[in-house]
């Protein structure tokens, strides 16, 4: 059976960009492990930040040397927690002319991994989303899982897939070694100070977020006197980690 069948009998499973990025791809098992699970189908909402066709070639027949020329799409995906490529194989041109950059779309396709990167390799529908509201009660579901401890811990490379290739040699590299700091990129005590900083960003989030409402980044940057650039770059951080969530634009708050 093939790959694209095979994914076809999975259940999709509504998550974040996030969530596959940060997975571990099992290629024994053509899975991607996450916080969610062991997922071969995804479902996300995300902004099309770039789109471009692409033509590929396969035989007529595996005893023929003719070839059939296929029209693909690719599609960079963006979601507010990360960014991911995805395909859309053997379409007709003109019934996906009134998707284009900038739409906000509802994806349903399979997971896979090439050139070092998690991406959806076989985007089954790709809908435009016009209606806020869905955006809202997609994010709901994701948030409600996450906040009902329906997630799982990522095993680690050497339990997702044996088989280690060169591609993935180095995110086998054992946990002792601190990569940044062989190299001089990183120094302890800047280390030590972030982690502070994003301890206090997260324990100010926590406090507002005790009466439901949240607190707007305006007012953590008035609060904690953090440049908005460096402060963007915490939230997000945290936002990466699962620790907090956005409610609305530029409203956060913790799980």
């Amino acid at each position: 059976m093939s790959e694209t069948r095979t994914f076809e009998f999975s259940p999709a499973i509504r998550c974040w960009v996030k969530h596959l990025v940060e997975g571990r791809y099992n290629a024994k098992e053509k899975s991607l492990f996450t916080i969610f699970g062991a997922l071969k189908r995804i479902r996300l909402v995300a902004t099309i930040t770039n789109k471009e066709e692409f033509v590929s070639n396969r035989p007529n027949d595996i005893d023929s040397p003719t070839e059939t020329v296929n029209t693909n799409l690719r599609f960079e995906l963006d979601d507010g927690t990360g960014i991911i490529s995805g395909v859309k194989w053997d379409i007709d041109s003109e019934k996906y002319r009134d998707i284009n950059i900038g739409d906000l779309v509802d994806i349903l396709g399979g997971v896979g991994y090439f050139n070092e990167k998690t991406q959806i390799r076989y985007i089954k529908s790709i809908r435009k989303i016009k209606e806020p509201n869905y955006v809202l009660l997609r994010e709901a579901e994701v948030i409600k899982k996450i906040k009902l401890g329906d997630i799982h811990e990522i095993p680690k490379i050497e339990e997702a897939d044996s088989d280690i290739d060169e591609d993935s040699f180095f995110d086998n590299l054992s946990d002792d070694i601190d990569i940044d700091q062989l190299f001089g990129d990183s120094e302890p005590s800047k280390t030590s100070e972030v982690d502070t900083i994003k301890e206090e960003i997260f324990s100010t989030i926590y406090e507002y977020s005790q009466d439901g409402n949240g607190i707007s980044l305006e007012e953590l940057q008035t609060r904690l006197k953090i440049p908005e650039n460096k402060l963007r770059t915490y939230i997000n951080d945290l936002v990466m980690e699962s620790r907090i969530y956005p409610t609305e634009e530029n409203i956060y708050q913790s799980y």
